[in-house]
């Protein structure tokens, strides 16, 4: 089975072990996943979150894209000059326990494998969508902030997908649980998203990207489920009970496309959350 090249850019003072490990980590994930098609992936390592910031920042002003930075990530993936590429920074990672870093680098050599080409940032909406989203009262940007989230969300549910099939449920668990954390400042959001319709959904949208994330993880760590209900405990029952029924109905809808399966998570959220 072949792998793809890593082709490493160093920003700052990178150590060398570090670098190394990165790409052990990497390769190993490539060699135990399905892959092909996939030749080359681009890897940009960095020292420290005040360059990533800086990195990232510039290359969305150059291209054009409105999309979050994505600095609070342990690393992420993008597709914009055509390959696909992971970003790691050591200060981002090292502050984390070992197996959540690890976990955090499977999770993005697993959306290079699936959404590793340009074309899976783009989404064009069609009118029916953009109708449906009218009658919530979501005009275009607060449509493209649900978009963004639901896409997200979808993207990490078929990453998620694919590495507990292939053996790496306890990393992408660790993962899951580095990311449930909440505090006053959740429930103080909702307490004044909820009096306003548009930034209630958006804020509801927005709990799907951990979600989704767990939902085919809990099949092989079944105290995901529990845990993950329990990080909604900011919001009312009524309201946590309805986002749990809405992410398992779009679980149950989303096949092998990444775009359709988009499309069908959006209609569920506009018709249901």
């Amino acid at each position: 089975m072949t792998t793809p090249r890593l082709e490493v850019s160093i920003h700052g003072d990178v150590l060398p072990i570090w670098r190394a490990n990165v790409e052990e980590t990497l390769s190993a994930c490539y060699r135990r996943l399905p892959c092909p098609g996939l030749v080359l992936v681009q890897v940009c390592l960095l020292d420290t979150v005040a360059r990533l910031r800086d990195f990232l920042a510039a290359e969305q002003t150059a291209l054009g894209i409105i999309s979050p930075v994505g600095v609070e990530f342990l690393a992420t993936h993008d597709a914009w000059h055509g390959v696909p590429r992971i970003t790691a920074c050591a200060e981002r990672l090292n502050s984390v326990p070992a197996d959540v870093a690890q976990g955090a680098l499977c999770h993005e050599a697993g959306h290079t494998i699936l959404h590793g080409s340009a074309e899976h940032y783009r989404f064009r909406l069609s009118r029916e969508t953009v109708e449906r989203g009218a009658k919530r009262g979501l005009d275009a940007h607060a449509l493209q902030q649900v978009l963004y989230y639901v896409a997200i969300a979808v993207k990490d549910y078929e990453v998620a997908r694919l590495l507990a099939a292939h053996g790496y449920a306890e990393g992408q668990a660790a993962l899951a649980r580095h990311q449930m954390v909440i505090d006053e400042n959740d429930r103080r959001a909702w307490e004044l998203a909820s009096a306003y319709s548009v930034v209630r959904l958006i804020c509801l949208t927005a709990q799907l990207k951990l979600l989704l994330f767990v939902q085919p993880l809990a099949e092989h760590v079944p105290a995901l489920a529990g845990e993950a209900q329990a990080m909604l405990s900011f919001l009312p029952i009524a309201e946590r009970e309805r986002l749990w029924r809405v992410t398992g109905e779009i679980g149950a809808a989303l096949g092998d496309d990444s775009k359709r399966n988009i499309g069908a998570a959006l209609e569920l959220v506009l018709d249901r959350l």
